[in-house]
């Protein structure tokens, strides 16, 4: 049974991808501290001054004393993965092989059915002490391996405590700024702007243990249910946080329903740890399959480890098991986002209601390898998804485009794309049109970009249009609309205004957007 066992299945394989992944990240975050520590350290030799700058200071340093920890951790459990094949190479070499138990079984079998007047005794006794000497050998290859095996894992690190110092920094910074005490009382100004951030960050830190171990908040956010599906599609309801951004309830492995924001700009879902049930959750989800570090726009980056879990919309859509990057811990690359909650993920996405980014634009560049909406159990959902922003019904539809509904335009990839026509009108003055402008068609894109190359000024009427000339949205520049102006070899990011405007559909297949009149 243990040459079988042993000889069976995928061997030192997958711990030898599972050292690899720890190595890799060992070397990201070696990257990242350095990084890190180079910003910051030039940062208070010129711009950061004063007691708000000297606190910061000592918070990034933590920051930075951490991620050399956590460096340190994962080269150890790199090394002690590497262990544990080793111990698993050795026991194998000192196993039995199958064929030489199946030889001895056969022979045995032929000697005792041949054995009439006793005449095979003799033989019959020595396969028995080969047989014997077999099992002594499995059981000391075993019980080597089990020390082995057992001494690497004594020899891992705990990631617990070191993440359990990173809550008790957050709760830590809370109370010892009075500001924070002040703001609390200001019950009536507390539902939006910098008042909001300081109660989701005390939200935060009351429900920092249990989700850091469990995945349960101690203060629920309430996720609604979803609507479900029939055979063909499914629907699930999403809510615009200010207007402009899509979210949408699902769970991973074992964590709770929480809100993700539906990105077409970006591939992929991104999860803290703490959204899939904690450390337990984590654990339950078995080995990664990679890791490293990704970022997002705005000034984040991120360690994490990529797993194959499950996605649960609630009503029965629920996906097979698909790559699902598990964010770890974050920090910020600017001063900017150190200033505005880019220390932990959390709060970086608590500005946008959201507690993960669910990418899902066909030729959108990650940071998640895959979809996960191409990879429902029902394969019909896997055809494409319908955004439905509009205030007569907000929902998001998986599997096949809309039946009976009027389509206005299709742009050629979703949601990079060359399809678009910008025309920019000054007040009293003459139109310019330009065509094929590179673009990124956005829903967590807010209120998007304008690039250089498009020559725009405050107060001018820009309008979009898409194939055969069909409007999908316009503005007064910095009056009903505010896009960010970047350089001319950017995108232009559309944000949400189009999708406000009109319903529309990705094609996985066909990397396509069809924008729709009403449904």
């Amino acid at each position: 049974m243990n040459s079988s066992l042993i000889f069976d299945g995928a061997g030192s394989g997958p711990m030898l991808a599972a050292a690899a992944s720890w190595d890799g990240l060992a070397a990201e975050l070696n990257t990242a501290a350095q990084s890190f520590t180079s910003i910051t350290s030039g940062l208070a030799d010129q711009a950061w001054q004063g007691p708000a700058a000297a606190a910061m200071m000592q918070t990034a340093t933590r920051y930075a004393s951490f991620l050399n920890e956590a460096t340190a951790q994962a080269q150890t459990a790199s090394a002690q993965a590497q262990a544990v094949v080793s111990a698993f190479e050795s026991a194998q070499a000192a196993t039995v092989h199958p064929f030489a138990v199946a030889a001895n079984h056969n022979s045995f079998m032929q000697l005792v059915m041949s054995n009439l007047f006793g005449q095979n005794a003799p033989a019959i006794a020595a396969m028995e002490s080969d047989y014997e000497q077999m099992w002594a050998q499995d059981v000391a290859a075993m019980v080597g391996y089990h020390g082995g095996a057992s001494a690497a894992a004594a020899g891992l690190p705990s990631w617990t405590t070191a993440l359990q110092g990173l809550s008790g920094q957050l709760s830590g910074a809370l109370t010892a700024n009075p500001a924070a005490s002040a703001l609390t009382s200001l019950d009536s100004a507390a539902s939006s702007g910098p008042l909001a951030n300081v109660q989701q960050n005390i939200i935060n830190a009351i429900n920092a243990p249990t989700e850091f171990l469990f995945g349960t908040q101690l203060i629920s956010t309430g996720p609604t249910p979803a609507l479900g599906g029939n055979g063909t599609t499914g629907n699930v309801p999403i809510s615009l946080y200010a207007n402009t951004e899509a979210l949408v309830n699902a769970s991973v492995g074992t964590g709770s329903a929480v809100p993700l924001l539906v990105d077409t700009g970006s591939q992929g879902l991104v999860i803290p740890f703490q959204k899939v049930g904690g450390i337990v959750g984590l654990l339950q989800l078995g080995l990664p399959v990679s890791g490293g570090i990704s970022g997002y726009s705005g000034g984040l980056d991120y360690a994490y480890l990529t797993y194959n879990a499950p996605v649960n919309f609630g009503g029965g859509l629920t996906t097979g098991a698909t790559p699902v990057d598990v964010e770890l811990f974050a920090w910020p690359t600017s001063l900017s986002s150190a200033l505005n909650g880019g220390w932990s993920f959390q709060n970086f996405f608590a500005s946008d209601g959201a507690s993960g980014v669910l990418g899902i634009g066909p030729n959108a560049t990650g940071p998640g390898p895959s979809i996960p909406t191409e990879h429902f159990v029902n394969s019909a959902f896997n055809q494409g998804v319908l955004i439905n922003e509009t205030p007569t019904g907000q929902y998001l539809q998986f599997g096949a485009p809309p039946s009976g509904a009027t389509a206005l335009t299709t742009l050629s990839g979703a949601p990079i794309t060359n399809d678009l026509t910008v025309e920019v009108t000054p007040p009293g003055g003459s139109t310019t049109i330009y065509s094929n402008v590179p673009s990124i068609v956005d829903t967590g894109g807010v209120n998007g970009t304008i690039p250089s190359s498009v020559n725009a000024s405050p107060g001018d009427t820009i309008a979009v249009y898409g194939p055969n000339h069909q409007e999908l949205y316009y503005y007064v520049y910095n009056s009903t609309y505010f896009p960010t102006a970047v350089s001319s070899g950017e995108l232009m990011n559309t944000g949400a205004a189009p999708f406000i405007n009109f319903p529309a559909y990705i094609s996985n297949d066909a990397n396509t957007m069809t924008f729709y009149s009403s449904l």
